[in-house]
């Protein structure tokens, strides 16, 4: 989880889980917002998408693995939804981290729980996400991808909505301003004489 005085949750509305892992790197405009700004940041991520962390806990290189990783799928997958080709080298990134094992989790005494295997290290997690926009970006979703229409957001999101015209990444955040924008112009649009 965040510290307090900073962003209070990861988001986890994008559809995909390589697509929240994108989400973690915000772009508002005039400035940029990390959320994985520490190392400690990054456990508490996979911790909430349920991908297990280095029981000592992650370091520093974990964290420069992760940023390229999310650098990599947001290049390769913006460029691919605008029809423009993705690097070798992003391509590289994707293919290298999806290379490693996977976390392997074993079911709990109570069959309700699970545990991973004891060690497990950043790069397993990180396969997992790598292996996800593998998933995406050569299947059949591709087109429905999306950047958020709303003014300073382009967070992209898997639109599974049935017509294929969501435009926000969330309502709770731009989808809901969006609506109280419209109506405030509408309601001021009446009182006006």
């Amino acid at each position: 989880m965040r510290a307090a005085g900073t962003m209070t949750e990861f988001d986890r509305g994008a559809g995909s889980l390589c697509l929240d892992f994108v989400a973690t790197m915000r772009d508002w405009t005039g400035y940029r917002v990390d959320l994985l700004a520490t190392p400690a940041e990054l456990t508490g991520w996979f911790e909430e998408q349920g991908l297990p962390a280095a029981a000592g806990g992650l370091t520093e290189p974990d964290l420069l693995a992760a940023r390229d990783l999310r650098g990599a799928v947001n290049e390769t997958t913006r460029g691919l939804i605008a029809s423009r080709p993705p690097t070798a080298e992003d391509i590289r990134l994707i293919n290298t981290a999806g290379r490693r094992p996977t976390p392997v989790f074993l079911l709990g005494p109570g069959g309700r729980t699970r545990a991973p295997v004891p060690e497990p290290d950043a790069g397993a997690a990180l396969s997992v996400i790598a292996r996800d926009a593998i998933n995406l970006l050569a299947g059949p979703d591709l087109g429905r991808i999306r950047a958020c229409d709303s003014d300073g957001c382009a967070t992209l999101f898997l639109d599974r909505s049935p017509s294929g015209q969501r435009r926000w990444c969330s309502m709770r955040r731009c989808g809901g301003r969006a609506a109280a924008a419209n109506y405030r112009r509408r309601r001021a649009a009446r009182t006006q004489p």
